[in-house]
C-alpha cells in the first residue's frame, strides 16, 4: 500500500466490486474470524454485494487512495426491546495496511456511527487473535464473555471471545 492519507467512509452499491474483492480476501485469508465461508460467498455475483450494502449492515471501508485498505460493518438490533444495541461485524485490514491505524480509524468511525443510533456497541472476536483483542481493548470494549466451540473448521474449534462497549455514561 502507498502511504497516501487513510479517508473512512461508507461503502455504496457502486463499491460492491470492491466490497466483494476483500470480503472473499478476508474470507479466504482468516476463515477463522468470520462466521460465514469463502465458498458460500464468492458464488456470489457482485450485484448480491451491491445489494447487501444497499439494505444490510452499514459497512464503513478504509481507503488509501483508491485502494480498499479495510472494513467494517455495524448492525443496529431490531425491535423495541433490543434497538439500544448494535454490534461491530466483518472487521478486516488487508495485510500491507495493518499496524498503520487503519483498524483503530475503522473502529473509531464505526464507534461514531452507532453512537447516533445505540447504547451499547458488542463485537467477537476469536479467541487468540491478539491485535484484534489489544485494539478493541484501547477503543474501550471489555470482555464480557467466551463462547467455546463457536466455530468448527476442518474438524478444528475456535473459541470466541465477547466484548461490548458502553456507549452512555452512567453516574
Amino acid at each position: 500500500m502507498t502511504t497516501h492519507a487513510i479517508e473512512i467512509r461508507r461503502l455504496l452499491p457502486a463499491d460492491a466490486a470492491l466490497y466483494r474483492d476483500i470480503r472473499l480476501e478476508a474470507l479466504r485469508l482468516s476463515p477463522e474470524a468470520f462466521g460465514s465461508a469463502y465458498e458460500t460467498e464468492s458464488i456470489h455475483p457482485v450485484g448480491w454485494f451491491a445489494e447487501r450494502l444497499e439494505r444490510g449492515a452499514a459497512i464503513l471501508g478504509a481507503f488509501q487512495g483508491s485502494e480498499l485498505a479495510g472494513i467494517v460493518g455495524f448492525v443496529r438490533e431490531v425491535g423495541p426491546k433490543r434497538q439500544h444495541k448494535g454490534a461491530l461485524v466483518g472487521m478486516y485490514v488487508r495485510q500491507a495496511a495493518r499496524r498503520a491505524g487503519v483498524g483503530r480509524l475503522l473502529v473509531d468511525a464505526a464507534l461514531e456511527l452507532a453512537a447516533q443510533s445505540v447504547e451499547l456497541v458488542q463485537l467477537v472476536v476469536v479467541k487468540g487473535n491478539e491485535p484484534a483483542c489489544r485494539l478493541y481493548r484501547r477503543a474501550g470494549f471489555v470482555e464480557y464473555g467466551l463462547e467455546q466451540h463457536a466455530l468448527k473448521i476442518g474438524g478444528r474449534y475456535y473459541d470466541d471471545i465477547l466484548m461490548a462497549k458502553d456507549l452512555v455514561r452512567r453516574a
